[in-house]
């Protein structure tokens, strides 16, 4: 008998819900972008949690249901975001957590009030051949895009009750940034404005970039010849409002670039909604690699935490009576009162 043995269906596909991996390496020099997760910290996260799997659905803002098919075991993250069960169980979880849904059962992850980017890993799930190396998705151009239609094979495994997580990434604070490959060509007085004044994040944004809208940011020019783009550098075109490259960058661009943001603090940046006040710090290389290195050990050294509150759905879902049996003598009134 095959080992996979349950399947998981993606409810009502939305644009927004793609398959991500680690990011396709080295194809950018063939002209192929390298895509990943938009928040490296809670996509490795959910890998950690779930375990045997390298890839997972990244969750916009639209949110996304799946339906069991057989017992699967998961993995949730994402900031803001909620997790409920529904169908054989009903209960509501705040992510980071590790579940298995029965057969029957769908999980929806809806997003609150924050965050921009949620993410399910799935124990052994098989997402089927990657493309040029990488099963990442490239939402623009739909490079190694699954198809969403059909259920995804994936080991049945033992019932477990769900497991809650404290959220190891810091929320808050400024976006550190690095000199970027121009930073020259942008005077002194730029620079600390750059660092000195707020931004807004709008809302022209994807999983290529992020458009700033603040203080105008001027070099002293802005058409350049293309070169490399690496992930969270920030680009200023002749309007001098900066954007912030992500997961789906182009593998070049012609505008001067001012900074790059620390990738320890590219998932405070891209889990920022439109309106929200964005503020950057310039910091060296450093403190960028003492901060990367910081919260990769919090990712992999987790303890389930103990909650000390719980929602009704999530008590109601639970049976907390062990069972009820009919008074027959006056020694079980005497047991009763004992």
């Amino acid at each position: 008998m095959s080992a996979k043995t349950s399947r998981l269906k993606v409810v009502r596909p939305n644009h927004l819900l793609t398959v991500q991996d680690a990011g396709r390496q080295g194809a950018m020099r063939y002209g192929v972008s390298q895509s990943g997760p938009m928040d490296w910290v809670r996509f490795q996260l959910a890998i950690h949690l779930a375990t045997d799997t390298s890839a997972a659905f990244e969750i916009g803002v639209a949110g996304a249901a799946f339906f069991a098919e057989g017992r699967v075991q998961l993995a949730v993250t994402g900031p803001g975001f909620t997790a409920r069960i529904s169908g054989g169980r009903t209960a509501t979880f705040e992510p980071p957590l590790r579940l298995t849904l029965e057969e029957g059962e769908t999980l929806t992850v809806t997003p609150g009030s924050t965050g921009m980017w949620a993410y399910v890993a799935v124990k052994g799930i098989d997402f089927g051949p990657p493309v040029l190396g990488s099963l990442a998705t490239n939402a623009r151009t739909g490079l190694g895009a699954r198809d969403m239609g059909t259920a995804f094979p994936c080991p049945a495994p033992a019932f477990a009750e769900p497991a809650l997580f404290d959220d190891p990434y810091p929320t808050g604070g400024t976006i550190g940034v690095l000199p970027g490959p121009q930073h020259h060509m942008f005077p002194e007085t730029v620079r600390d404005r750059f660092a000195a004044e707020p931004f807004t994040l709008t809302d022209a944004l994807d999983r290529m970039g992020y458009r700033l809208e603040g203080p105008k940011i001027e070099a002293i020019r802005h058409d350049i010849i293309s070169d490399g783009i690496v992930e969270g550098a920030i680009q200023v075109p002749g309007n001098g409002q900066p954007i912030v490259l992500c997961a789906d960058r182009a593998p070049t661009g012609g505008y001067p670039k001012i900074a790059i943001v620390a990738s320890a603090d590219r998932p405070r940046l891209t889990q920022h909604r439109p309106g929200d006040t964005i503020r950057f710090e310039w910091i060296d290389e450093a403190a960028a690699r003492d901060r990367r290195r910081a919260i990769a050990e919090r990712v992999t050294v987790l303890t389930p935490r103990v909650r000390n509150s719980f929602t009704s759905e999530f008590l109601a879902g639970r049976n907390l009576i062990g069972g009820v049996w009919p008074k027959e003598t006056e020694a079980d009134d005497a047991l009763g009162d004992a």
